[in-house]
């Protein structure tokens, strides 16, 4: 499951195309625009740096300077990605968003991309002893197979991705795999 911020009308900007999940997905439909990364400073930098192919005009924004270290910065920087700090909410518009900053003062931006990471639903598999990284995906095999024998895991809560394109070619080396297995 996709973490999110905390922002009035976050659905609404979702469906407005104003907040984004997914660089892989959409970036070449925000080429040019202003856009900003909101995320823990590993991951947030890391989509920066891709959406980066896409635009000149890109910040990460944070709430406070110690939110992002001095490497993060220097990695940044030597990008041409700024770091928005003090940044106290995030306010929906017709088109785009302005970030509020602590001082009062606004900027407005075209798109959000969240960089927040994913709550990986992998307890079951973990109940049943399957080996999960440290993050809880579940470990598994070319064919999808986790560490128990007949036990597959596919999508989401094994680490790739998160596309569902990706779920799909996953499910379908699992079901190949079990059919064979049956023959």
């Amino acid at each position: 499951v996709d973490r999110a911020p905390a922002m009035p009308g976050l659905r609404k900007a979702i469906a407005a195309g104003i907040v984004r999940l997914c660089p892989v997905c959409d970036a070449y439909e925000v080429q040019g625009q202003r856009i900003a990364v909101v995320g823990p400073e590993r991951s947030a930098l890391k989509e920066a740096l891709y959406l980066r192919h896409y635009s000149r005009d890109i910040c990460i924004i944070c709430n406070y300077p110690e939110d992002v270290s001095g490497s993060t910065r220097a990695k940044a920087g030597a990008a041409g990605i700024a770091v928005r700090d003090f940044v106290d909410d995030l306010v929906p518009r017709n088109s785009g968003l302005d970030l509020v900053m602590a001082d009062g003062s606004t900027e407005r931006i075209d798109v959000l991309y969240t960089a927040m990471g994913c709550d990986v639903r992998s307890e079951l598999a973990m109940e049943v002893g399957a080996h999960c990284d440290e993050d809880g995906y579940i470990l598994i095999g070319p064919h999808a197979q986790t560490s128990i024998e007949g036990v597959y895991a596919v999508g989401d809560v094994a680490k790739a991705l998160n596309q569902i394109a990706v779920g799909f070619g996953q499910a379908a080396l699992a079901s190949t795999h079990i059919h064979n297995a049956m023959l």
